[in-house]
């Protein structure tokens, strides 16, 4: 018999992490037999499905509906604006919950069951024991399903262009970094700014101290697999993400880009004392600003060259780490805790 799972967003956001984990997890339960649903918790039920983005789809159903619906149930994002959707799905739905950073915490119920959560990061564990209100021990830590493409295998030192950012264009990703270091660079030496824009961000962060950005113009196509493909003729991606209380794993422009063969440049305060999936050295770069950043894209280090074998290295240490998200292995590993099994 085919396990059924329920997989709820629970968010107005159509764009960033929680839509990439949301598609790849749903590819890799699919890997290992499971039929997945996806749904949006509205006012009323609708019997056609919408589009989600990256070539899935979703449907909208009532709070009434999804809890007399007789499958295992996993939220996979919960914003503020759906706390009590998500308190309600928890409390009378048995539904489980996907942990991505300490910023979602207070959009959760206060009383959390270990079995009942994951984190995608090994830095949630941590968060969530230290939290006592919670009182949550050791839930699940299972990283980011990644299921698009094999490896490129192509140098990164035969791209055609230099560095590409793909991730949000936003506060906590701290675009303004890359402005700066675009500012202190030749033309072919800059990064080239893509990404989903939080118009709010551009609005007061960006356009008053950097007129040359033109707003609404970065985003790309919310195609499966668009942006690992597009990174294919770049040489380094750049992502300065810092979130408070956070770090030291993947987000999914990394995942993209290590897929890519194109080496992520991460900010030097995502890092941890105890490393996790982000070494710089092994599968990164980590700088501590625009300078550093505009050093880097220059192709030097401590004003030393950066040889084509290092980064050679650097991208065969990001497809090695790419194989700890295996879609078909993360699939399995949620399978065995939503079943009650020990991951």
């Amino acid at each position: 018999m085919t396990m059924k799972v329920d997989l709820f967003y629970l968010s107005p956001n159509p764009y960033g992490g929680w839509v990439t984990y949301t598609c790849h997890l749903m590819e890799a339960l699919e890997s290992v037999g499971v039929e997945v649903n996806l749904f949006k918790i509205r006012p009323r039920s609708e019997k056609n499905k919408r589009k989600f983005g990256y070539d899935k789809e979703y449907r909208n159903i009532t709070m009434v509906e999804a809890l007399v619906r007789p499958t295992m149930k996993l939220i996979v994002a919960g914003a503020k604006q759906f706390k009590e959707q998500t308190k309600e799905l928890y409390e009378f739905g048995n539904a489980s919950i996907v942990i991505h950073d300490p910023t979602e915490l207070k959009n959760m119920p206060r009383k959390l069951d270990p079995r009942r959560c994951v984190v995608i990061r090994k830095i949630g564990l941590k968060t969530l024991t230290d939290e006592d209100a919670l009182r949550v021990r050791e839930p699940a830590f299972i990283r980011h399903p990644y299921s698009c493409g094999e490896p490129a295998g192509e140098m990164p030192t035969n791209r055609l262009f230099n560095a590409v950012s793909t991730s949000r264009i936003d506060f906590d990703k701290h675009t303004e970094i890359l402005l700066d270091a675009n500012r202190l660079l030749e033309e072919h030496h800059q990064i080239d700014i893509r990404g989903f824009e939080n118009r709010l961000y551009t609005k007061f962060k960006i356009v008053p101290k950097y007129p040359e950005w033109v707003q609404s113009k970065a985003h790309y196509p919310r195609e499966r697999d668009y942006a690992r493909r597009f990174m294919l003729d770049y040489k380094f991606n750049v992502d300065m993400t810092i979130i408070k209380g956070d770090g030291g794993g993947t987000q999914y422009t990394w995942l993209e880009a290590w897929s890519a063969g194109c080496i992520p440049i991460i900010n030097i305060e995502w890092l941890l004392e105890k490393p996790d999936d982000m070494i710089p050295g092994y599968n990164c770069i980590a700088v501590a600003g625009a300078e550093e950043l505009a050093e880097i894209l220059q192709g030097k280090r401590n004003g030393a060259v950066i040889t084509d074998q290092k980064l050679r290295e650097l991208q065969q240490g990001g497809y090695r780490s790419l194989e700890q998200h295996n879609a078909h292995m993360i699939g399995g590993e949620y399978l065995a805790f939503l079943t009650g099994q020990a991951v």
